[in-house]
């Protein structure tokens, strides 16, 4: 936990510019909308980051709670207000990342969704030996995606890894290519390997 609140405002101080402008455009959505932002500033705060990392890593303002696709239209409705915000509204009482909300939703509600996410994201990581294998994930039922997928399941290890480096298991190909962009944007060194039914890729971390 100490680890994760320090990142976190290292992560706040990188990124303190971009975090306004996403609160500014964030905003203007909710007033058109008639949506709210979530109410807790450590959460709103957090995810605001996310945005803002996933626009510098990927060079567009993708959702934060998937990595990229090969599928570009599927991309499209991911950029960040997402075209699945109404439907998750309407399911949830917040859009998934539980950024966005129904303008009536009470503290109770935001605290489930919240919740909600967690419980998706937070889960025991199959790593063993400084292998993490990413494989085998529940899918999105929206966007048939990993939920974590390669990008948390990194994420959510090096809040507390110490090794030198990494061996991911993926499976697929646009898995490899985001950690590449990953690791580019990080500054980590980073080899990849095709096998028959997964890839791996190798994270090299500068001590």
């Amino acid at each position: 936990m100490l680890n994760m609140m320090i990142g976190f405002f290292k992560d706040l101080w990188k990124y303190r510019d971009k975090v306004k402008k996403q609160d500014k455009w964030m905003q203007k959505y909710i007033a058109q909308n008639n949506y709210a932002l979530n109410p807790s500033w450590m959460m709103s705060t957090n995810l605001k980051i996310w945005v803002s990392e996933m626009e510098a890593t990927f060079s567009k303002r993708f959702c934060p709670c998937f990595e990229p696709s090969s599928d570009p239209e599927l991309n499209k409705k991911m950029m960040c207000p997402c075209e699945y915000v109404e439907d998750e509204i309407k399911e949830y009482g917040t859009c998934h990342c539980a950024l966005f909300g129904s303008a009536d939703l009470d503290k109770a509600g935001w605290k489930e969704s919240s919740k909600r996410l967690m419980s998706e994201y937070q889960v025991p990581l199959n790593l063993k030996d400084g292998v993490l294998d990413t494989r085998r994930k529940p899918l999105d039922h929206r966007r048939n995606l990993p939920v974590p997928d390669a990008m948390h399941q990194l994420k959510a290890t090096l809040n507390s890894y110490t090794g030198d480096s990494l061996k991911m298991i993926v499976e697929t190909k646009q898995e490899v290519l985001n950690l590449e962009k990953i690791a580019f944007f990080r500054g980590y060194g980073c080899l990849s390997e095709e096998h028959t039914n997964h890839h791996e890729v190798v994270l090299q971390f500068r001590k």
